[in-house]
């Protein structure tokens, strides 16, 4: 019997994808649990696979078609199964059908001419008709690194390029010589349209701007004794944890703590109610160079130092190779971004919707402070939290901030 492939939903929030590759060609057969298509959802690409054995019998939605959730993507049945009452009068498309639809224009990646084929398949390299098999980790870091994937041979399931296999040539490619690096700046970029990350941004940025009553709270906290705990104990967190925590993983164990001792601020708007969280999800921007994602560390504040830091540096590596599941971006509390490890003294963040309150964190720097009617160097740093005053109140996000420095200022519970 036929089976529907559908455009799954990945997350509460997620409304519509898009089909970026088909990883198996109409006709051909496909074993359970193989992936056949590759789709975008709003911050991540996802491997849709093979709920069933059989053969791809039709492929619905063309590569650079944007479907909503439960959209038909694709059918899978037997050989010389009929189709045509599962596919009569179904909608696939937005505002679109089966026999109409055609591909939405794909967003070009900088430095590549509209109409050029995508680097993931030069097909020519391949022999006539052949697409390259590659799985999107390994995409993903092939164009990070600069790596030809024409000239890779890959050694996952029927010859598809995998993850060890773009390692490999990386790890080739760093021994040899390197020639004088520079910006290429006739390979930016003119434009960057506004769709899949860029235009999540776009959309969640103004409406959280659009409509949040924003406050900004800035408070100086006083470093000096926790950059002089983390050089005391960075030796001896390595040997526990197998990791070094950073300054960013000690900031994230203060504000989980805070958020469980002040539990106010971990709040959202639920319908016509503000609901507070028992559960402290604390997400934490990371950076993809074009966009940014907030992954979120669950239970945060019933974890330990070593347990935030090991957590922070795989969702920030798996975030940035492509691997981070939408479920890993979810149900965030509340939100942390550091923007001090590129220099930035101060800033004052956007909330990310529906939580209630952002901190901004801004870079730990020596400047001269009266203390005790005297003038003394410290290691300072600038917190600012911006919260939505529909839902909470000035009072609460005050003491929220004043325990978060207190925690830094006094670090020595860190252990």
């Amino acid at each position: 019997m036929a089976i529907r492939l559908d455009m799954p939903q990945l997350g509460l929030t997620m409304e519509k994808g898009t089909i970026l590759q088909w990883l198996r060609a109409e006709g051909e057969t496909v074993q359970k649990g193989q992936p056949v298509v590759l789709i975008q959802t709003e911050k991540v690409e996802y491997e849709v696979e093979a709920p069933a054995a059989g053969m791809l019998l039709k492929v619905i939605a063309k590569e650079g078609v944007e479907l909503p959730v439960g959209g038909l993507m694709g059918v899978l049945g037997q050989p010389g199964e009929d189709v045509s009452s599962l596919l009569a009068g179904t909608p696939v498309g937005i505002g679109s059908r089966a026999d109409t639809l055609e591909p939405r224009a794909a967003p070009s990646p900088p430095g590549r001419v509209p109409g050029e084929p995508r680097a993931a398949e030069p097909v020519a390299a391949r022999g006539p008709g052949e697409r390259i098999k590659i799985s999107p980790v390994a995409k993903k870091m092939a164009q990070e690194h600069g790596i030809d994937i024409a000239a890779l041979t890959g050694t996952g399931p029927e010859g598809r390029i995998v993850r060890e296999d773009v390692e490999r040539a990386i790890a080739t490619k760093s021994r040899e010589p390197r020639a004088e690096s520079r910006v290429d700046r006739e390979a930016l970029a003119d434009s960057i349209p506004l769709a899949g990350i860029r235009k999540v941004i776009f959309d969640r940025m103004g409406q959280s701007w659009r409509e949040a009553a924003r406050v900004t709270l800035f408070a100086d906290a006083d470093m000096s004794e926790l950059v002089r705990l983390r050089q005391a104990r960075l030796a001896d967190w390595e040997r526990r944890f197998g990791i070094k925590p950073s300054y960013s993983d000690l900031i994230h164990l203060a504000v989980a703590r805070a958020l469980r001792d002040e539990p106010r601020i971990n709040c959202r708007l639920d319908g016509q109610a503000v609901r507070i969280r028992k559960e402290v999800n604390l997400a934490f921007a990371v950076d993809l160079g074009e966009g940014l994602v907030a992954a979120v560390i669950r239970d945060a504040d019933k974890q330990s130092l070593g347990d935030l830091a090991r957590a922070a540096r795989d969702l920030a590596d798996r975030a940035r190779s492509g691997r981070l599941s939408p479920d890993e971006m979810a149900d965030g509390t509340f939100t942390v971004t550091n923007l001090g490890t590129v220099g930035v003294e101060s800033f004052t963040p956007i909330i990310n919707p529906p939580q209630a309150g952002i901190l901004g964190v801004g870079k730990i720097m020596e400047k001269p402070v009266v203390r005790h009617g005297g003038i003394h160097v410290r290691s300072m740093m600038t917190l600012s939290l911006v919260f939505d005053h529909r839902l909470i109140d000035g009072a609460p996000a005050a003491r929220f901030l004043t325990k978060v420095k207190e925690l830094l200022e006094q670090p020595a519970w860190m252990g």
